[in-house]
């Protein structure tokens, strides 16, 4: 997994730098928006610090996202977005049969705590830095009180552990149908890190599993007047140690999982991610440009 470790390392390291900024849009909208797309009702109670006190008043959340990260407002959206839509995701499966959840790069997410009627019978397997993961454990305890029972850490570190070893070490069932959720990720991989992630699943993975990830599109498919966003967010990421290593098309992306056995049963690029859950709601931005969400099964 040498290749994977430069991405995936440098990302989970600094989790809690990135976790705390998910986890600050998922706060602020829901906190704030007075229709929320994505209700996560925990996520204010679950960060620290500076994003703490941003999040906690409706000037600062606003001056923070409308004046000093205007220009990235498009990410906003995109954060609510994708939450929304895995877990949109995850209800469909759960219906038709899914036991097991695994989050890789589970940061701050509040799923967990969350839970919606029936899907306590769910195992959640969160996949995170230890050192991510012990900052999750406490902040859980001290806010939610307890561990909830059906949520197992699983500490992962890349440079040395492999995915498929770490889950069977933590009771994943490889027979039983699960949901694989992989958001935030990819585009920050090369794409021989992100064909061994995806080895690594297909190995685990059982008939009639999911598996949703979002990707970030070549820049021939970001239309022409997107394109100083889509420039600007590059250079801002990179800037601060984080470049964006990989994009799809969504072809490329279909042959990529169907060598791994996985189907497409969905893609959704912006402009559906914006007529499916946007509609005429105010004071969000169109979600960005250049990424798209799938989602795909396993026959």
């Amino acid at each position: 997994m040498a290749s994977q470790q430069s991405g995936m390392t440098s990302h989970a390291h600094r989790a809690s730098r990135t976790a705390n900024l998910a986890a600050c849009v998922r706060a602020y909208h829901c906190r704030w928006h007075a229709s929320p797309i994505f209700a996560d009702t925990y996520a204010f109670d679950m960060i620290s610090g500076l994003w703490r006190a941003i999040a906690r008043y409706r000037l600062s959340s606003w001056i923070t996202v409308h004046t000093v990260f205007r220009a990235f407002r498009p990410i906003h959206t995109e954060i609510i977005l994708r939450s929304r839509y895995a877990e949109d995701r995850l209800m469909d499966a759960v219906g038709a049969d899914v036991t097991q959840y695994v989050i890789l790069g589970a940061g701050l997410d509040t799923f967990s705590m969350r839970q919606h009627t029936g899907s306590d019978s769910l195992r959640i397997f969160e996949l995170d830095h230890s050192a991510t993961q012990e900052m999750k454990r406490e902040r859980l305890l001290k806010v939610y009180g307890r561990i909830p029972a059906n949520l197992v850490f699983v500490p992962i570190d890349f440079e040395t552990d492999h995915l498929d070893e770490a889950l069977a070490e933590a009771g994943f069932d490889s027979q039983a149908p699960s949901f694989f959720s992989w958001l935030g990720t990819t585009y920050y991989l090369s794409k021989d890190a992100i064909r061994e992630t995806l080895g690594r699943v297909a190995g685990v993975v059982a008939p009639g599993s999911r598996f949703v990830l979002d990707y970030k599109l070549d820049r021939e498919l970001v239309p022409d007047e997107s394109l100083p966003f889509a420039d600007k967010l590059d250079r801002f990421v990179a800037r601060r140690g984080e470049p964006m290593l990989s994009t799809f098309t969504p072809e490329e992306l279909r042959d990529l999982m169907s060598g791994f056995s996985f189907v497409e049963l969905e893609d959704l690029p912006a402009g559906e991610q914006k007529r499916r859950y946007l509609n005429e709601r105010s004071g969000l931005a169109d979600p960005a440009p250049n990424f798209s969400f799938a989602l795909y099964g396993a026959p």
